[in-house]
């Protein structure tokens, strides 16, 4: 049986991840920091019959990183999930602030990656990107930021081990979870699992296939005009309220 090894699981696509590939047969490995969620996602998985454990672990802490692929040296899949989503902007936000945030999104996902390149036999490593990368924002600068240095080094890694069997995939998702059918978690995590079987993008856009000329926070702004749908919205993703006074 394989093993795959999620990094930065949520309610959201994390959670998906974890149950698509489980259903396919592996067994999954949920990364986090906090141990009561990743209790719940676990007895919910496995009551549907999956083989899953956990590791806490903040990925901030080289130690803690080391110590998880000292444990588990026969994974074959990786999939880094983590990210800070926090809008900023480019004059407030505090260069602690910033270097914090491009620390978790960027140089945490070198440090996993290394870490499992150095394991008994890698094979395949995803990274979530974002269509930030390619449309950055004077609302949503650090991310954007982070997205095209994590889009930079994923490109680079995928040349780098390409000759030695392992596969790397940047998966550029191009939207934000919940909005619109093609964003469900379900779908999105069917188009992981697809990249997983291909090996054969460095990067994968997501969805359409290929770049948006609309970037996600637009497409939010675009939904927020219909009060009603803002409202729903909210109502159905509470952590959007972060981003409620960008969207008048």
């Amino acid at each position: 049986m394989t093993k795959t090894m999620i990094v930065g699981v949520g309610p959201g696509f994390g959670l998906a991840l974890a149950k698509k590939f489980g259903q396919r047969g592996d067994t999954v490995i949920l990364v986090a920091r906090n141990e009561a969620k990743l209790k719940a996602y676990q007895a919910a998985l496995t009551g549907q019959g999956l083989e899953v454990s956990y590791f806490v672990v903040d990925v901030n802490e080289h130690k803690q990183v080391e110590t998880l692929f000292a444990s588990e040296t026969d994974v074959d899949k990786v999939i880094y999930n983590v990210g800070i989503t926090a809008p900023d902007d480019p004059i407030h936000t505090a260069p602690q602030a910033v270097d914090a945030r491009l620390h978790t999104n960027v140089t945490s996902c070198v440090d996993v990656c290394q870490q499992y390149l150095a394991t008994e036999h890698p094979r395949t490593i995803l990274i979530t990107g974002g269509g930030a990368a390619w449309h950055p924002s004077m609302y949503t600068t650090t991310l954007a930021m982070s997205k095209a240095a994590l889009r930079s080094y994923a490109l680079a890694l995928h040349d780098s081990v390409a000759t030695s069997g392992v596969y790397v995939g940047l998966m550029t998702i191009q939207g934000i979870s919940g909005l619109g059918p093609e964003m469900s978690p379900e779908k999105v995590a069917s188009a992981y699992l697809k990249a997983v079987e291909a090996r054969n993008q460095a990067e994968i856009f997501y969805p359409g296939g290929k770049l948006s000329e609309v970037s996600e926070f637009d497409q939010l702004k675009e939904l927020a005009k219909n009060p009603a749908k803002r409202a729903a919205l909210l109502q159905a993703h509470p952590e959007f309220a972060k981003y409620q006074h960008l969207l008048s």
